[in-house]
């Protein structure tokens, strides 16, 4: 079967760039396949030399769109099924380019995403766009949460997977931390992902304002394309107190990131809204015990005093990571839970054959 996978970007980064490529490597063990994404200009440039990866053209509004489009026409009668990676760009370009059989994954509600980015205009357009874009388009979204919001579409769901050989061989503590400069007596909280609205990132502050001896690391690119910086330096002001306990790393390489899990204390995962959480399933799959917000995406994940904790307020969040960090033996049998249901859960090999199954369906049916 010959497929061909077609996305926004990857060198900028961010979870769901992360696990569209690994998809994609996962799945050419039983397909033929390339892998068409646009240049962003980001720090994650050694991702776009994967083998299949073709770059062919740059991140930009409409001229991304056409060139994936033109990408897309050059190459028909070359696949069997077309898999979009993404709703803003690969969509519309399938969608102009009358390309069939094609599905599209939902990592999160793009039409929530550009109410939260823009406004209520823009959420309304964004709707009423994405009904013309879906006509005969296969929807696979990688949560139950949004196999609700998206019931219309008759959705697949299949969720996220992990490369568990990127946690087999990651660092000792006192190692981490010696290569990020971190004393080794400091309480630290983790968090990982991109600095906006939707991720709540105040509910950190409010536990560094609860904790009075927590240092925060939030690792994650922090100036957004049409939103800048604008959040952080909100939160910053907001919080001058406590900002010098914070560090905010921006984009770091992905093989980095395993430092940063080994070197934490807690793991802390405040959204208000999200799909299937990358950063949340790899801290489990590191032995990092977890503290998120109580909402339907954390639910799937964390079974709260099991596996980790989910917190409904400020102040829960700030409370449920206090108790994790006074008692080590709980923090221990947590990350073990955490890590044993990750590893059995969110295996590749699982996700890979879901999708396989779909395409051969949409073969079948085309």
């Amino acid at each position: 079967m010959r497929v061909l996978f077609v996305g926004a970007h990857l060198d900028k980064g961010g979870g769901q760039a992360l696990q569209t490529l690994q998809l994609f490597r996962e799945l050419r063990k039983s397909v033929e396949g390339e892998y068409l994404v646009l240049r962003a200009g980001g720090p994650h440039v050694e991702l776009l030399q994967e083998e299949g990866v073709r770059v062919v053209g740059k991140l930009r509004m409409p001229g991304g769109v056409i060139d994936l489009r033109s990408a897309i026409r050059d190459r028909r009668g070359d696949w069997d099924v077309l898999q979009l990676f993404d709703v803003y760009y690969a969509l519309p370009a399938a969608y102009s380019a009358a390309a069939y059989p094609r599905t599209v994954l939902y990592g999160t509600n793009p039409v929530t995403e550009i109410g939260w980015r823009y406004n209520r205009g823009a959420q309304v357009a964004a709707r009423l766009g994405l009904e013309i874009l879906m006509e005969d388009t296969r929807l696979v979204v990688n949560s139950p949460t949004l196999a609700a919001e998206f019931h219309r579409f008759q959705p697949v769901f299949i969720p996220n997977g992990l490369d568990f050989r990127r946690f087999e061989s990651l660092p000792t503590r006192a190692e981490a931390r010696a290569a990020l400069g971190i004393p080794i007596e400091e309480r630290l909280l983790l968090w990982i992902g991109k600095v906006v609205y939707s991720k709540r990132v105040d509910w950190l502050f409010e536990s560094l304002r609860s904790i009075t001896d927590l240092r925060l690391v939030a690792v994650g690119g922090y100036d957004e394309e049409h939103f800048g910086d604008r959040y952080l330096r909100q939160l910053r002001s907001q919080y001058s107190d406590v900002v010098a306990r914070s560090t905010f790393t921006g984009e770091v390489p992905y093989a980095r990131i395993g430092t940063y899990l080994a070197a934490a204390d807690v793991f802390g995962f405040p959204s208000r809204y999200e799909g299937m959480p990358n950063a949340v399933m790899e801290a489990m799959a590191a032995g990092l015990p977890v503290v998120a917000s109580d909402i339907p995406a954390h639910r799937a994940l964390v079974r709260d005093g099991e596996t980790g904790y989910l917190a409904r307020s400020p102040s829960e969040f700030a409370d449920r990571i206090a108790r994790l960090l006074s008692d080590g033996s709980l923090r221990t049998e947590l990350a073990r839970r955490a890590q044993g249901f990750a590893r059995s859960e969110f295996t590749f090999d699982r996700v890979s054959r879901r999708h396989l199954e779909l395409y051969r369906e949409m073969v079948k049916r085309s």
